[in-house]
């Protein structure tokens, strides 16, 4: 008995982790990167840099509105099947159950909105609408039998939706800037078995809460075949309040605060020919702040720490666009990952890795007004270790594998006529 409240608690602390692991997170840790129907075609090669087509540039760097002369809507659809599978053992054998999960990526569905007004030829107003992290993992086997991971990670959900109100005016030819405001809600559950059974439960069956943050960026054109953008986005302490369990147990006031990551990007578009535009990204995205994510859970009367131990993640991409006609636009793109999660911290709840981006897509305009946009990316994760102490003397070795199909459609729609241009504030006569 005294073996299983060990093993028990020390699961239960694990449980409270806030990230979890998000299958459909397509970035690094739980990062979700499925913004945009036309930068999935490049992998995020050039998200950041003005002369796009796609209004989603201003989710990194809302100083890209000025690029848009007219009201524009981006709408953005991205469909992903994610499959993770992992497999191994405990110091004391599988304990009668399985030693493989099975595929514990549920496909998932991400919108995304952008809005552009242009209120004169230099000031700009924006409106973005995105899920900004997470999606949902879990396992089907965790029954009698089932998959012995389930002691340390059962079902793990989390997802972020950030609104973005944003200004962006546009000093003369060569610069503009913009800034915006992050307004978060974040909804989250995650819980395991408790061994040796598996009959209990432990973990958050209910958790909210909200955060604000900034946003702000700013452009570069130097000549007219040369576009740099510089966009960040703050990081947030999100705090979220809700419901734990711990067996029988239940308490409705549990909190604890997740401290998302700082991301700053640097992006370049370099005209080449008429039709080809060379796109590149680097990518620094501020993980090491997130130091422990702890969560008071009187259910257990315990304050729970994760040491997440994450690093600071990268990456880097590579893509182009080719204009086949007026109408028809082809881009592609390839892109490398350094992941904030090393061997040291991979835990069952989040089993990220180092990934391989590659992908291509279109934009066909309908006409001066309507642009459908479609992409398909594939991403390939580094198969990885895991290993993980579960409580009361059990540990958890093993690997995991990881890749996703993403496909993205998407409308982009154009109304009304450019604004007129600022009248001069001196006038000579």
């Amino acid at each position: 008995m005294k073996l299983v409240l060990r093993a028990a608690l020390a699961v239960s602390t694990s449980a409270i982790a806030l990230s979890g692991y998000l299958g459909g997170a397509q970035a690094g840790g739980f990062i979700n990167g499925s913004q945009s129907s036309v930068f999935n075609g490049t992998s995020y090669a050039g998200f950041s840099a003005p002369g796009s087509s796609s209004a989603a540039t201003m989710f990194m760097n809302p100083a890209t509105m000025t690029g848009f002369k007219n009201f524009t809507l981006d709408s953005n659809y991205t469909f992903g099947a994610p499959d993770t599978r992992m497999t191994g053992t405990t110091n004391a054998g599988l304990l009668g159950r399985s030693g493989t999960s099975g595929d514990v990526g549920m496909d998932y569905f991400v919108p995304a909105t952008y809005i552009i007004y242009p209120m004169n030829d230099r000031l700009f107003l924006g409106l973005s609408v995105n899920t900004t992290y997470g999606n949902t993992t879990k396992p089907s086997n965790c029954g009698a039998g089932g998959w012995i991971g389930c002691f340390g990670a059962a079902t793990s959900k989390l997802r972020i939706t950030t609104v973005t109100p944003s200004v962006a005016y546009k000093i003369n030819e060569m610069w503009s800037v913009g800034a915006g405001i992050q307004v978060q809600y974040a909804s989250a559950r995650q819980y395991l078995y408790l061994p040796p059974a598996g009959a209990a439960t432990a973990g958050i069956t209910k958790a909210d809460g909200w955060g604000v943050g900034f946003t702000a960026g700013l452009t570069f054109t130097p000549t007219k075949t040369t576009q740099i953008g510089l966009g960040w986005r703050s990081g947030i302490d999100q705090n979220i309040e809700g419901t734990t369990v711990f067996g029988a147990a239940t308490a409705t006031n549990s909190k604890g605060t997740l401290n998302l990551p700082n991301r700053v990007n640097l992006s370049l578009r370099q005209t080449l020919t008429q039709k080809f535009d060379l796109l590149a990204s680097v990518e620094w995205q501020n993980w090491g702040r997130i130091g422990h994510a702890a969560l008071k859970n009187p259910a257990n009367a315990a304050l729970a720490v994760l040491p997440f131990g994450y690093s600071d993640g990268w990456m880097f991409a590579l893509g182009g666009e080719y204009k086949v006609n007026d109408k028809l636009t082809l881009r592609a793109g390839t892109a490398y990952e350094i992941s904030p999660i090393k061997d040291s911290v991979r835990r069952l709840s989040l089993p990220d890795s180092d990934r391989f981006w590659a992908s291509a897509g279109l934009t066909y305009d309908v006409s001066e007004r309507f642009a459908i946009n479609a992409s398909y990316a594939y991403v390939h994760m580094k198969k990885a270790p895991i290993t993980q102490a579960l409580g009361g003397g059990l540990v958890f070795t093993g690997e995991v594998k990881n890749h996703v199909h993403l496909v993205s459609l998407g409308l982009t729609s154009k109304w009304g006529a450019p604004p007129k241009k600022e009248d001069a504030i001196v006038k000579k006569f």
